[in-house]
């Protein structure tokens, strides 16, 4: 397990201090249909069954309980697909995932702030207007390759290289590795 970088909780703490957290709370966003639109890789695919000990990768925590979804779950989603810096690899992948509005749409959820978990105890908040109107992702691909313990893998949150405010080092934060667990924040 990686320890945890002074820096990176500091600033997930200075992310969710109340004063400075932007809620949608006063937001309604409507049914999906009247969502942005974003620009799809690929469409959704029948969600296949998991097989006998296929292993969870990500858990949705909804409001009606933990969905677990497979890699495999992951990738019948509707695929989104960019090209980006990743900053502290210093190196430019062209990405592939899930987008978090599709996730927390999946979850029960959408237009809520997220609280995004990562395997090493590393957490954020990405507040809903960033995920609602840009397609954020949750990659699972790197130039056409799952995503290596070295590339911040398995699942890694993506941002945009537009609008340029994402690429900003307030956002920084939100690139979060190793993701495992998806949330609303309550």
């Amino acid at each position: 397990m990686t320890p945890l970088h002074p820096a990176r909780v500091a600033l997930s703490v200075l992310l969710l201090h109340p004063a400075l957290l932007h809620t949608a709370a006063a937001q309604t966003w409507g049914s999906p249909a009247s969502w942005k639109p974003f620009s799809y890789a690929r469409a959704a695919q029948p969600t296949p069954a998991r097989k006998p000990g296929e292993k969870t990768l990500l858990a949705l925590d909804g409001t009606t309980g933990t969905l677990k979804l497979t890699l495999r779950q992951l990738q019948a989603m509707p695929a989104i697909r960019y090209t980006v810096l990743h900053r502290q690899l210093k190196q430019t992948f062209t990405y592939q995932g899930v987008t978090l509005r599709d996730l927390a749409a999946r979850g029960g959820f959408a237009g809520k702030d997220l609280r995004v978990y990562a395997a090493n105890g590393y957490f954020t908040t990405i507040r809903a207007d960033d995920y609602m109107n840009e397609p954020i992702m949750l990659a699972y691909s790197a130039d056409g390759q799952p995503i290596t313990t070295l590339q911040k893998g398995p699942l890694t949150v993506v941002l945009p290289a537009q609008p340029a405010r994402l690429n900003g080092p307030e956002y920084g934060a939100a690139w979060v590795w190793y993701v495992e667990r998806i949330a609303p924040l309550k």
